[in-house]
């Protein structure tokens, strides 16, 4: 490493030679240049001359004369820099293939001591294939040279390699990962510089991770550092990261307002909060602009912070100007086409909201064309981060076991060499008696055997015939359940049907296994729609035959028996459960049945709503949200049966939600806690603001975003209708 940076600095005052003189002056210095190490410096800055040039082939000629004088010294250090500089040209005229091959042929002449050279060319390589935008190939040679910085306790910026990496494969967990490593590194070795660069990254990949919470606090880490350790009130990077806290207030403005508190708990009151968000968010988005600009990047960033603000302020026009100037920055610099696509969204939305049709829909296609060339490039990437998962201690177990490997196999050959040996020591020995007797041994051996192999082979027959039955009894098991399914399906109305009776309506449902506990039901009789989602206790098939038992009698009633009253329809369903189940008390508690049943009247527009534990929640336009509870009774159970009907009056812009404890009682999020229902309150109203196509996919986004790695516990199922 020593020689790396006297190499640096040897190097540094000669950069205006390479620069500025020309061909013939770095000649002439050539020739009257006294020391091999002197000539070689001559040579390289003859070779970035011919490669600045596009000439190749002088380069490649020019860099071999170096490696000639560096092998002359026979010093490993400037060998090495020679086979780098050779290697760079052969990438430029043979292509990265043959560079590859060139440095990897060179690696594994060298040898334990070598072991910066190997860490360093290791580097180069994957530097060179990240210039090419090959990223997972990049993490295999990065991680191999982090195999050897390890050995020198030397990982800090190979880390940060890594994390860049998997940054640019769109696979921000594992740069998080990585990052994280890189900021302990950079805590334990006081290099205050490292540990901005860290926090700054570690608040960025938390903003796309969607950890607003974690993003802000690494942010203000960054904000400390730079300017009560670095001193350095004006650096670029200081920029970036207030624009990541404008970010964090703008999101939580947009999807959580009452949650700001838990990182600004200043704010007193729902007024307060909106208006403080949007304040505090400009304050943030001023600072970075003062501390960013000049930097295209950086303000394009500070651009479309200023315009989503004022979108959100309600100053459309101002948003339109600022959308703009990021669209030219995207469009007049290369690398920004995911920066093209995002404000293409934004522009659409603002001229949607100022009625300009043509402007909305020209961004609207620019947007969805821009999307449609990122998805196909995002399933590349994912294929090739497949490809990239490789850890520090995965090399190092593969050396390992190479080792291993190749001294179990030395062990072994001379074990088996030991072993002739004493074989023939021993026939020497018992040879001229043991015939006969050797004869008698191989006969009952032979027969035993026999025998074994008899014995063997009805055991083999006894297997074969188990393995058969219970891949038989497997797969009646699963055509069963499969045709449970079916039955189910056929049971339950289709979403077409629910879409005909209640047309501005959606329903997301999520079975926990092949067959569902929980049910939705929807039907129209004379001037009234009813709909209904109940929960059977247990999932799978046992609750499967429970929601089959009580669709047969929630259609008898209304539809045999013409009764169209809810409380009176839930009443009648306790009778009837009662009579078809068990009546001991402890096998009744195993049958019990949630559920939300609503009447809606389309001459009065009064809606009927009654309920068992299940309860409803009316949004009105003012997305202002309202709970009414069910009765604490038990279907079946119960002695005392007296329903609760609610009627509500329903107005234009008002929406029904009712859902079964699949979705609030689902375990996840950081901590492995229950989602729980004053979250799914929340949810809810964030959702009820988008168009009724779009709710049932929020929802399950928001689902699968809770539940994680962790497997779902219960059926889900919600149903929404507005008015």
């Amino acid at each position: 490493m020593k020689f790396y940076l006297w190499l640096s600095l040897f190097l540094l005052p000669l950069i205006g030679v390479g620069q500025y003189s020309n061909l013939d002056s770095l000649r002439t210095v050539l020739e009257t240049a006294k020391t091999d190490s002197a000539k070689m410096v001559n040579l390289y800055w003859i070779n970035r001359y011919y490669r600045d040039a596009k000439e190749y082939n002088k380069a490649l000629e020019t860099s071999y004369d170096l490696l000639s004088l560096a092998e002359k010294g026979k010093d490993q250090k400037k060998i090495t820099w020679g086979k780098r500089v050779v290697g760079t040209n052969l990438s430029f005229l043979e292509g990265k293939e043959e560079y590859i091959k060139y440095i990897e042929s060179y690696i594994q002449t060298l040898k334990t001591k070598d072991t910066a050279d190997i860490a360093i060319l290791y580097e180069d390589i994957g530097a060179q294939l990240t210039r090419e935008e090959n990223y997972s190939e990049a993490l295999k040679y990065y991680f191999k040279a982090a195999h050897y910085y390890q050995l020198m306790d030397n990982t800090l910026w190979i880390t940060k390699r890594i994390s860049s990496t998997y940054s640019s494969l769109n696979d921000e967990a594992n740069a998080s990962k990585y990052n994280l490593k890189f900021i302990e590194i950079a805590k334990k070795d006081s290099n205050y510089l490292a540990l901005g660069s860290g926090y700054l990254a570690e608040g960025y990949l938390n903003l796309m991770l969607i950890k607003h919470e974690t993003s802000y606090k690494y942010s203000q880490k960054a904000v400390d550092l730079y300017l009560n350790i670095l001193k350095e009130p004006k650096s670029g990077n200081l920029g970036v990261v207030y624009g990541n806290i404008a970010d964090v207030y703008i999101y939580y403005y947009k999807n959580y307002p009452d949650s700001i508190l838990i990182i600004n708990p200043s704010f007193k009151n729902l007024k307060d909060i909106k208006k403080g968000m949007l304040d505090t968010a400009e304050y943030y988005i001023d600072k970075s602009y003062e501390i960013a600009k000049g930097n295209n990047k950086n303000l394009f960033y500070i651009y479309y912070g200023y315009g989503d603000l004022y979108y959100y302020q309600g100053k459309i026009k101002a948003s339109e100007k600022e959308f703009l100037k990021c669209y030219e920055l995207a469009k007049e610099n290369e690398g920004m086409l995911f920066d093209q696509k995002k404000v293409s969204e934004q522009l659409y939305k603002v001229y949607k909201k100022l009625n300009d049709e043509d402007k909305a829909l020209r961004y609207y296609e620019e947007f969805v064309a821009l999307r449609d060339t990122f998805f196909s490039q995002d399933k590349q990437r994912e294929v090739g981060k497949q490809e990239a998962k490789f850890e520090f201690e995965k090399e190092k177990a593969k050396e390992e076991a190479q080792r291993a490997k190749q001294k179990a196999i030395e062990d072994a050959k001379l074990e088996q060499e030991k072993a002739v040996a004493r074989e023939q020591e021993k026939n020497q020995r018992i040879i001229t008696y043991a015939i006969a007797i050797g004869l008698i041994l191989i006969s009952a051996f032979t027969i035993l055997i026999l025998k074994r192999l008899k014995v063997a082979r009805a055991q083999q027959v006894l297997i074969q015939s188990q393995k058969k039955t219970i891949e038989k009894n497997r797969n009646q098991m699963l055509e069963s359940i499969e045709y449970s399914k079916n039955i189910q399906q056929r049971i339950f109305p289709t979403l077409e049907e629910v879409k005909r009776l209640l047309p501005n309506s959606f329903l997301y449902f999520r079975p926990k296994d092949v067959v569902s506990g929980d049910f939705y039901w929807a039907h129209r009789k004379g001037n009234k729609t009813f709909f209904s989602v109940a929960d059977c206790t247990g999932h799978g098939v046992p609750g499967a035959f429970m929601t089959l038992i009580s669709l047969n009698l929630i259609n008898s009633i209304i539809l045999e028996k013409g009764i169209d009253s809810t409380d009176t329809i839930l009443e009648r369903l306790h009778v009837k459960l009662k009579e078809r189940l068990t009546s001991s008390e402890e096998e009744q508690m195993k049958h019990g049945l949630d559920i939300a049943m609503c009447a809606y009247d389309h001459d009065t527009n009064e809606l009927e709503y009654s309920g068992l534990h299940n309860p409803i929640y009316i949004i009105n336009k003012e997305n202002e949200l309202r709970e009414i509870k069910g009765d604490n009774l038990f279907l079946g159970i119960s002695s005392n049966f007296d329903v609760t009907k609610h009627i509500i009056k329903i107005q234009p812009g008002d929406s029904v939600y009712m859902s079964t404890d699949g979705f609030p009682d689902q375990k996840g999020g950081e901590k492995g806690k229950k989602y729980y229902y004053s979250r799914l309150r929340n949810s809810i109203r964030s959702v009820n603001t988008k168009p009724v196509n779009e709710r049932r996919l929020m929802l399950d986004q928001k689902f699968v975003a809770w539940k994680g790695e962790l497997e779902q516990i219960d059926d889900v199922c919600i149903m929404g209708v507005s008015f």
